[in-house]
């Protein structure tokens, strides 16, 4: 059983590539250690209701959730129905006996994308953020936050804006930011996910800025179409794979009294590809 979020009152899409893609992993996981699967889209990322009338019908064994909203409350009224969950990329902590936790280590990966781009000589930067209360995004701009810190000595601006995981709202700002006139624009970009920085790079090629040569883009994810674009994005990796495998294995482990609460970090990997480029002109700066 695996719930996502559904956005389609907010003219979003039903799911991201990366909740597309774990479904279907999880699915096939399930099935090879010979369980069932039910699939259920909720509709918000911090409603609950839906997960518990579940739990409550005596139809599940167990459940994966992926894409929540961190620091619910509701947890310990689901935890009472004595069912193991697995929570993917939602709780840093938790000691509630039957809830285990599958997490990634965004933090360390968010400061590399920084640090990264500093290295490449990138004075002014872009981080494309999300405001939503997921765990990874929180993960990834406390990352992004200490390497600002860390760097500071080297970065002559900053800025950020929200492009809500969406691929279409990060095109609209991005062509915003540097269509302006007049100032200089960041050369560094960024993204908290991969929809984002696609959307940042299709904004830039329409207005003729070269990528990576006026302003290079890094993302986050390694979802299957980051490799696929023009330029192929500079992205850290998710092994979608490796989060469902294990996800499974926990949740199933636990309905067989194998093992109790498990908790998770799982390792990213950073991936050069051509989106990222070394910046030879410090001051940056409209054409």
């Amino acid at each position: 059983f695996f719930t996502t979020y559904s956005e389609e009152g907010t003219n979003t899409h039903v799911t991201s590539h990366l909740a597309t893609e774990l479904v279907n992993l999880i699915v096939n996981a399930a099935q090879k250690r010979g369980y069932k699967t039910l699939v259920s889209i909720t509709g918000r990322e911090d409603d609950f209701s839906e997960v518990e009338k579940y739990m409550n019908s005596g139809l599940i064994m167990g459940a994966v959730l992926f894409g929540y909203a961190t620091g619910s409350g509701d947890l310990e009224c689901l935890s009472k129905a004595g069912i193991p969950l697995v929570l993917i990329n939602q709780e840093e902590e938790t000691d509630l006996p039957n809830i285990s936790l599958v997490n990634m280590d965004d933090e360390t990966w968010g400061y590399q994308a920084i640090e990264r781009l500093v290295q490449a000589n990138h004075r002014r930067l872009l981080y494309i953020n999300c405001s939503r209360r997921r765990l990874p995004i929180q993960r990834r701009t406390h990352g992004v936050r200490r390497a600002l810190s860390d760097y500071k000595g080297q970065i002559l601006s900053f800025e950020e804006f929200n492009g809500e995981y969406s691929e279409d709202i990060s095109y609209v700002l991005t062509h915003k930011r540097y269509e302006k006139k007049g100032e200089p624009w960041p050369t560094g970009i960024f993204a908290g996910n991969d929809q984002m920085a696609i959307g940042a790079i299709n904004a830039l090629k329409d207005l003729g800025i070269q990528v990576p040569g006026d302003v290079s883009v890094i993302g986050f994810d390694d979802i299957a179409i980051s490799r696929y674009i023009t330029p192929a994005l500079t992205t850290v990796r998710s092994d979608f794979r490796e989060i469902a495998q294990r996800s499974v294995t926990i949740l199933t482990d636990c309905i067989e009294g194998k093992s109790g609460h498990v908790h998770e970090e799982l390792q990213l990997e950073f991936v050069m590809r051509e989106s990222l480029g070394v910046h030879e002109d410090e001051k940056g700066g409209n054409r």
